[in-house]
């Protein structure tokens, strides 16, 4: 009875996008440029592809350049704006719903000649230079179909309105990248398909202010926590320095952590014998605040690493003069 009122959602849900979709096309000039070029960062999934580090890396690398640029975010969660910001000093991150809005504020304020949109595939009242499309390797398009059925925000038909796309995780999912590639093709014959991969970089104890090369890992039994939207891939690259997670505690994506749900982490976690725990950037944004306040005392005899990534396109150089030039 569940799976029959989802497939009935999911319909509906599809029908919805259809007749958004066909709006669009028929009234093209509600599509609203902006005076300055718009490079749109996005998805056709639910989360778990890495939008903000994509985003991240595109800013800083064009603001390198000499580009005056500013990143806009719709805001939903605030782990990822508080990210964004501490790792583009310099670099204004706009939050708001409506992006014409927040990219007229980039150019009036900031004078912005650049503007990097984080999650914007399905916002389409604003107009974009570039259409940037991430696909995870690990999971490209989900179990089960359209939301809340699977995972899908729109049909796969949808990509090909995507100038360029990303396939990120490739390491992880590298068994999957050919087909990919494939199913990209038969929508969009002769796409421009760039590989990425989330390059561990450290592992940092910020509450003791310790910072250690993730290879460290190696040998190392230790515990996962992650609010993500893929958390297997995060689980899997810890294993790959090294590590072996032997319990791993996954809540949703930009989950708000209790402090009964960590006293809970670290009974398990210490019931297993273990005394190291690795989360994300993210998560930890959402943790510091309940660790410092109520587990003090536990944190003298156990670590909570965070593992420091860099997003790495395979041909950086190319994909940031495409993101100028395209």
């Amino acid at each position: 009875m569940k799976k029959l009122l989802l497939k009935w959602l999911a319909a509906i849900y599809g029908a919805v996008i259809w007749i958004w979709d066909a709006w669009f096309r028929r009234f093209p000039d509600r599509i609203q440029k902006v005076g300055a070029r718009v490079i749109s960062v996005g998805n056709i999934t639910w989360g778990g592809t890495g939008k903000t580090p994509l985003t991240t890396m595109i800013a800083r690398d064009l603001a390198e350049e000499g580009n005056k640029v500013a990143v806009l975010i719709r805001g939903y969660g605030d782990d990822e704006v508080q990210e964004l910001r501490k790792k583009l000093p310099g670099i204004p991150v706009i939050t708001g719903r409506n992006r014409v809005k927040s990219a007229r504020e980039a150019i009036e304020k900031h004078g912005a000649k650049v503007l990097v949109l984080d999650d914007a595939f399905q916002h389409r009242k604003i107009h974009r230079d570039l259409n940037l499309l991430m696909i995870n390797s690990t999971e490209p398009f989900g179990p089960g179909g359209l939301i809340p059925l699977g995972t899908l925000r729109e049909p796969l038909e949808s990509m090909a309105r995507a100038d360029l796309f990303i396939l990120t995780k490739c390491d992880v999912g590298s068994k999957n990248v050919h087909w990919i590639r494939q199913k990209i093709n038969a929508l969009k014959p002769n796409a421009v398909i760039f590989e990425a991969v989330h390059k561990p970089m450290a592992l940092r104890d910020p509450l003791k202010n310790r910072r250690i090369p993730p290879h460290d890992l190696r040998n190392r039994k230790v515990a996962a926590l992650s609010g993500i939207g893929d958390p297997h891939s995060f689980e899997k690259m810890v294993e790959m320095q090294g590590a072996e997670v032997r319990f791993a505690a996954r809540y949703p994506d930009h989950h708000c952590f209790k402090a009964s749900e960590i006293a809970h982490f670290l009974k398990q976690s210490r019931n297993m014998g273990l005394r190291e725990a690795v989360t994300t950037e993210k998560d930890f944004i959402r943790l510091k605040g309940i660790l410092e306040k109520s587990f003090q005392e536990d944190l003298r005899t156990f670590t909570f690493w965070i593992l420091e990534i860099e997003f790495r396109v395979d041909d950086e150089e190319d994909f940031v003069r495409r993101c100028l030039h395209s």
